[in-house]
């Protein structure tokens, strides 16, 4: 079993790609479902955001989804896409992932919304059951290290989210204070946006959208004025910054729309674009009188945000490291547990057999002396198994001596035969991945043992 991961960020990739690789929530389902069709792909979460596009999962032949993922990729997105996936495994998945939900990796370091949308992410994956056993508790363990990481560091402090560098990058451009802004979106973006406007002092907020509820309860939350999608572009004349900011798979706002809008202008219209995909034609920057900017024009405060918060990301860094080692030995060790529990079903069945036995032997009919019969085997059997359980756990033993134990103790020769160990580690490391023995073919020996008893 192995741990993997293909991506696609800021960070290498022009902001034309990454909006192309994009999966609209009301496909997402398909998408899984055409990931999972991999024979070598069981587990699949995929986190998207406004500057990353990340697949990440685990299965039992590494190599051949590697290349089956990049064909699929390609086939979906175009062969163009191919340079910009970059596919990393085991512990180079983990510590990515434990960086970007901690907010290291991100376009803006220390910003809050990614914890929310791995989180997300990771429900959606989780009740649908495209993750499991394996990737589930890795996410989990990411949520837990990226809310560690907020805790223990100033690294979150003050404002920091592509909401609060869109509008810092306004500012700049085209000083809020006394202008008309018009927000597209009623999202959790939209309504970042609005909280930090909302400090400066506009003339007048009004917001775009398609859905009358949606409007109506962000209008009455912020205080703005709400105008249908029907009305924008007439909307858009009066305006001096457009922010938007919705999930359209689409581009909603058009060249042409824009130039009908700024015809005659005498003061420029900013336009900042955080919607991915856009929700602007990026061609809008060729007109007069207008300054455009996307996500990819956040990275100058990108940088700066980065530098001031750079022992901060050290903190959380050497916070990851830690957890990392922690992490890797849990998995490291995950045949143990599995060991465990199947060794524990096995010995369980063992008593059942043997209690049933036992008062058939005794012709017993009474419930009291049932519960007798049943306390006193389940006591027997947690004595007799609780130093042994307790050696193993504080001294881990590997793949190899937890198999032949087991061939021992169910008298099994062929561990394979009888569903002894089996399963390779996350990885291609030592240790195993969490496989249940076979309970009916361990026990296979055992019978035959007591069927030859009841013969003679």
């Amino acid at each position: 079993m192995y741990i993997a991961s293909i991506k696609s960020t800021f960070k290498t990739t022009p902001q034309d790609i990454l909006d192309r690789l994009h999966v609209p929530e009301s496909k997402l389902g398909e998408f899984y479902d055409q990931l999972l069709s991999s024979d070598n792909i069981s587990e699949a979460v995929v986190v998207q955001t406004c500057n990353r596009f990340e697949i990440y999962y685990s299965g039992d032949d590494e190599g051949d989804a590697k290349a089956w993922l990049r064909k699929f990729m390609m086939d979906r997105y175009g062969a163009g896409i191919s340079e910009h996936l970059i596919s990393e495994r085991y512990l180079q998945t983990l510590e990515h992932l434990f960086r970007v939900v901690s907010s290291i990796d991100s376009l803006i370091v220390g910003e809050n919304q990614i914890l929310a949308q791995a989180k997300e992410a990771l429900d959606l994956a989780s009740r649908s059951n495209y993750a499991g056993r394996v990737l589930s508790p890795i996410f989990q363990r990411a949520l837990f290290i990226g809310k560690r990481v907020r805790t223990e560091t100033d690294i979150s402090k003050g404002k920091i989210s592509i909401s609060s560098a869109a509008v810092d990058l306004a500012n700049k451009h085209n000083f809020l204070s006394g202008k008309k802004v018009m927000i597209i979106g009623t999202g959790n973006m939209a309504s970042l946006l609005a909280d930090y406007i909302c400090h400066f002092s506009l003339e007048s907020i009004i917001v775009v959208g398609r859905t009358p509820e949606n409007i109506q309860a962000f209008c009455t939350k912020y205080s703005t004025t709400q105008v249908p999608f029907s009305e924008a572009k007439e909307a858009m004349k009066d305006i001096d910054v457009i922010f938007s900011a919705t999930s359209c798979p689409h581009v909603l706002i058009t060249r042409s729309m824009v130039a009908s809008a700024t015809i005659d202008r005498n003061t420029p219209l900013t336009i900042i674009d955080i919607a991915v995909p856009a929700d602007i034609d990026p061609m809008v920057k060729e007109l007069e009188n207008v300054q455009y900017f996307s996500i990819q024009d956040l990275k100058e405060i990108s940088e700066k945000n980065k530098e001031s918060r750079s022992e901060e990301i050290v903190k959380g860094e050497k916070i990851i490291e830690a957890e990392l080692v922690r992490f890797k030995m849990k998995l490291e060790n995950l045949h143990i547990e599995t060991f465990l529990s199947s060794l524990n079903q096995y010995t369980e069945e063992i008593r059942i057999k043997e209690l049933k036995r036992s008062l058939n032997m005794l012709d017993a009919q009474d419930p009291k002396t049932e519960e007798i019969m049943d306390n006193l085997s389940r006591s027997l059997m947690k004595k007799l198994m609780h130093n042994f359980l307790l050696h193993i756990k504080d001294n881990p033993q590997s793949q190899t001596q937890l198999e032949n134990f087991t061939q021992v103790f169910t008298g099994n020769g062929n561990s394979s035969e009888s569903g002894g160990y089996p399963g390779g580690h996350p990885g291609g490391h030592p240790g195993g991945h969490p496989h249940h023995m076979s309970k009916g073919k361990m026990a296979s020996k055992e019978d035959e043992k007591e069927n030859d008893e009841d013969v003679s």
